[in-house]
This record gives C-alpha cells, structure tokens and sequence, in this order.
C-alpha cells in the first residue's frame, strides 16, 4: 500500500474490502459508514471496489440464492409428493352404480305355454330403449332384439321346439351404457292336447 492510503483521514484498504464484503464487525461498519458520511474520495472509491468486484464475479450475487431456491422447491416437490400419496383418495374409474333404479319384470311367457309366445314386460322409469335376447337351453342366443315398447312378438323366422326349454331376458337402458336386466326367464310350448 502505498503511504496515501494509510493517511489517517483516509480509510484503510482492508476496512473498506471489510465494509463491501460485509464481514466486518458492527463497530467497524458503523465508523466506516460514520466515515463515508464526510469523505468523497473514500465513497467514490467503495463504490469503484463495488463495481469490480460485480464484474469479477457476476455469477456471485446470484449463486448462493440459486442454490438456495433449487433446494427449496425440489424439498417442496419431494414433500409434495409425499404428502399427495398419503392423503389422495383412491382414484374413482367408473361412476358408481345407481340402486334405485329397479329392473324391468318378465310378465309373459313363464313356465309352459301352448302358442308361439308375444314377450312382455314391466316399464322401467327413465328408459329408453329394451333389449331382449331369446336362448336356448343349452345357452346360445337364438334372437336378439331392441325396441322402445314393453312388448316384442317374434318373428315367423324363428321356430321354436314342442317342449325344448327356452330362456329369456329383457335389458333396459337407463343412461349411456348403463343397463339393468330382467332375472332370466324359462319357458316352453306345450302342445294343445298333449
């Protein structure tokens, strides 16, 4: 240093990288600052040794911050997540199903007829379209229909056994893809006479 620098009407080198690093004591900073208050020359120079040093190291103001926020938020995602996992309800995939609807009800045929049989059933609220299904006995679907009536004849096409066992249910559409079915119903043709 050179002998202008330690004039005591000056401040020291050292007390001023002190001050502009901020790691001097609170008792140099309040006589450094008392001092700037009334020198020009050493203000002018903290705030030349404060421009270099923002130049000498840019990435400094921002660094220890940086840091600071990255660990901040992967905390905030990792706890998150955690947290997310422990109080999330299970995931609900489907609607859940609706019980007061009531299905519709086989009114005819049951049990042993003696005529090709008209298929009826009960109405159900808020539907729109029926769906019948005629099976044999050993289970294979011989017709299949859809109608907005409670009642279906079948057609001539279809020639039912003398006494083979026949089942039947009726399906009623209550919303989009949402149906309700009939218990499956058994019958036969009996022969007048036999």
């Amino acid at each position: 240093m050179d002998d202008e620098r330690r004039d005591p009407a000056h401040l020291a080198a050292d007390d001023l990288a002190s001050y502009v690093d901020a790691t001097g004591t609170p008792a140099l900073r309040a006589r450094v600052e008392a001092h700037l208050a009334d020198c020009t020359e050493c203000c002018a120079e903290v705030i030349a040794v404060s421009r270099l040093m923002r130049i000498r190291s840019p990435g400094r103001r921002w660094h220890l911050p940086a840091i600071a926020a990255v660990a901040a938020a992967i905390f905030l995602i990792v706890v998150g997540r955690q947290l997310s996992v422990r109080t999330e309800s299970p995931a609900v995939l489907r609607e859940p199903v609706i019980t007061t609807t009531v299905a519709p009800t086989v009114v005819a045929p049951r049990g042993a007829i003696t005529e090709t049989p008209c298929l009826v059933w009960t109405s159900v609220p808020h539907a729109d379209l029926y769906r019948i299904t005629l099976f044999d006995d050993a289970g294979g679907s011989i017709w299949e229909s859809q109608t907005r009536d409670t009642s279906a004849a079948l057609p001539a096409s279809i020639h039912l056994a003398d006494r083979a066992s026949y089942y039947w249910r009726i399906e009623a559409q209550t919303g989009w893809n949402r149906w309700v079915a009939s218990d499956l119903i058994e019958f036969s043709i009996a022969s007048p006479g036999r």
